[in-house]
């Protein structure tokens, strides 16, 4: 019987070698594998041993070779393959252990050339695995270490199962198939092409939860990446659940697109409540006002460490989730004691696509993560801000990527005091962000909207309640009469041309 082992993770070949010497294997290793081996007193033949070829091409070529192959994906039930085998004088091999350059790893090296990544694209190695899998009837083949002491616990009781041996084939197909999907992508990334003729999606498993929207629904969470929602650590409270990852994944990601502190509180995927400031506790009492009612039962997320004076303030309301990068001790043990309340810690993942399943098959499209350049802004109405007031209209407007449509925004200097979304119509949104803000509506007050206002009625409303600053992207047929109605009452409108439409 024979092993080939060739692998760049050379982690616990040390406890399964000399298993599967006692057991009657033959080892056969390549290069670096080979070299470890001998240094740590296994006994290894090398693949030389067997070709009669050394390695070429500062090893890029070392098992790609006839009798290599042949060793593995003979069929010894198959007489032709029998006859090949005995005329050319070529043993089968039993086990194959290999796993891949890190080609992923380098990758994400900030200091990685294109050589350097390019040398690591593994071809032997999936060549090899490949080959092993597709003879699964025959051969055991393993890519992952922490399979090895499952290996050695089979071959000590008797054997390794044929049931066994298909789930480590299907392992290293899934695994050739993410590590060539993972080239392909950096290939594609080095080019000017977003949207590729094919779009393949390869994501691992992290659990399964409780169920999904409804009781009803099964579900589960997947990822393809370390950081963000779907990787975070959860420390204190229940399992999260589907609409849990949901909400604070809206959450994370409106905190994260603004300076620190940024508090935003979410209900149903949408901010209630957003505020920053140098202060986390102001930003937090702020981000509150919002819509303290919605809030209840929500969740609370933030872009700096969560402080204890914080927490302290916190203890007073119930949030179904608490999300943070990081939390301070004291801070962590005041909120520990809210048995009910998921608190997680996550680092922010960049994106820039998103997808969604609908029926048939998915939409695919850049994430709204565009940078609002005021240069590209036209001041429209005879009254106009002054450059003091610019950041507090930035900010106004950048919070309508965080709230459905139609949306309408109103804030005070960098918080939110009023939202209307998800309306049919317009002037229905601008009502219920105006009966949220009225208590706290000044002449400073600025209204957002998500896209243009169709008809001057909203800006009409808008003036009964002396708000004097309305900025939204223009484009309606009827800009000229929205304009009109702006400056009939002192109001200053600004046109970003962009919109920040979201379903």
């Amino acid at each position: 019987m024979q092993a080939l082992i060739s692998v760049y993770d050379k982690t616990g070949l040390d406890q399964i070698c000399p298993i599967l010497i006692d057991a009657g294997y033959k080892i056969i290793s390549t290069g670096g594998t080979f070299e470890y081996l001998k240094k740590i007193g296994i006994k290894v033949d090398s693949v030389y041993s067997i070709t009669g070829e050394s390695e070429i091409l500062n090893g890029r070529v070392k098992t790609l070779h006839p009798k290599i192959h042949a060793g593995i994906l003979a069929d010894t039930e198959n007489d032709s393959h029998l006859k090949d085998l005995n005329n050319l004088n070529i043993d089968t091999f039993d086990i194959v252990i290999n796993n891949l350059y890190p080609f992923e790893e380098v990758v994400a090296r900030k200091n990685s050339t294109d050589a350097q990544i390019i040398e690591n694209i593994d071809i032997g190695g999936p060549a090899m695995l490949r080959a092993a899998a597709k003879n699964y009837k025959r051969v055991t083949v393993l890519i992952d270490p922490k399979d090895y002491e499952m290996l050695a616990e089979k071959i000590t009781k008797g054997g390794i199962d044929l049931p066994t041996r298909k789930i480590l084939a299907k392992k290293v197909f899934q695994l050739v198939s993410k590590y060539d999907k993972s080239i392909e992508n950096y290939l594609s990334n080095q080019s000017e092409e977003n949207f590729k003729n094919r779009l393949d999606i390869s994501y691992h498993k992290i659990s399964d939860l409780r169920y999904g929207e409804n009781p009803h629904q099964k579900g589960a969470i997947y990822s393809n990446v370390t950081k963000g929602i779907a990787n975070s650590k959860l420390l204190n409270g229940k399992a999260m659940s589907y609409l849990n990852y949901l909400d604070a994944d809206s959450a994370f990601m409106a905190v994260n697109s603004f300076p620190n502190h940024c508090v935003s509180i979410v209900k149903h995927t949408n901010s209630c409540g957003l505020s920053y400031s140098s202060n986390q506790l102001d930003s937090y009492k702020m981000a509150l006002r919002g819509d303290p009612i919605s809030a209840y039962g929500g969740i609370v997320g933030f872009n700096t460490e969560l402080e204890e004076n914080t927490a302290l303030e916190m203890s007073s309301m119930f949030f179904d989730v608490i999300i943070a990068p990081s939390y301070t001790m004291k801070a962590l043990k005041i909120l520990n004691k809210k048995k009910n309340t998921r608190i997680l810690t996550s680092n922010f993942q960049e994106e820039f696509f998103q997808f969604r399943s609908i029926n048939g098959g998915l939409l695919y499209q850049e994430i709204d993560n565009k940078e609002d350049l005021i240069k590209n802004w036209d001041f429209v109405t005879k009254n106009k801000p002054n450059k003091n007031e610019i950041k507090n209209w930035a900010f106004a407007w950048a919070c309508t990527k965080f709230v459905k449509s139609n949306a309408i925004i109103i804030t005070s200097k960098k918080s939110i005091i009023g939202i209307g979304s998800g309306q049919p119509n317009r002037i229905n949104s601008v009502n219920l962000a105006i009966e949220k803000a009225k208590s706290y509506l000044t002449e400073n007050s600025i209204l957002a909207s998500d896209a243009f206002f169709p008809f001057s009625d909203s800006i009409e409303l808008a003036s009964k309640y002396n708000i004097k600053n309305i900025i939204q992207p223009g484009g309606s047929i009827r800009d000229h009469e929205v304009i009109s109605e702006a400056n009939r009452h002192n109001i200053k409108m600004i046109f970003t041309n962009t919109r920040h439409f979201s379903h």
